[in-house]
């Protein structure tokens, strides 16, 4: 992941491992409790968008740049 301009570019194998690996966890999650995938996925949706939108333009810039940090290294 790289920033070029306002963008943010990812690679098709960042995007799909990062897809995988959340598609992943909410499978165990919802494998270890009484609730549905779907209901998982929902709730981490509007968990995530819960956060976001709590989040100061500079929370949000500094983790872009926490994670473009972290995938240089991988």
């Amino acid at each position: 992941m790289r920033i070029e301009n306002s963008e943010i570019v990812m690679d098709k194998e960042e995007f799909l491992i990062n897809t995988l690996l959340t598609g992943i966890a909410c499978q165990l999650i919802a494998t270890n409790s009484s609730q549905t995938l779907d209901y998982w996925m929902q709730y981490l949706s509007d968990k995530a968008d819960e956060q976001f939108k709590q989040m100061t333009p500079k929370q949000r810039e500094d983790m872009i740049n926490a994670y473009v940090r972290m995938s240089e290294n991988l």
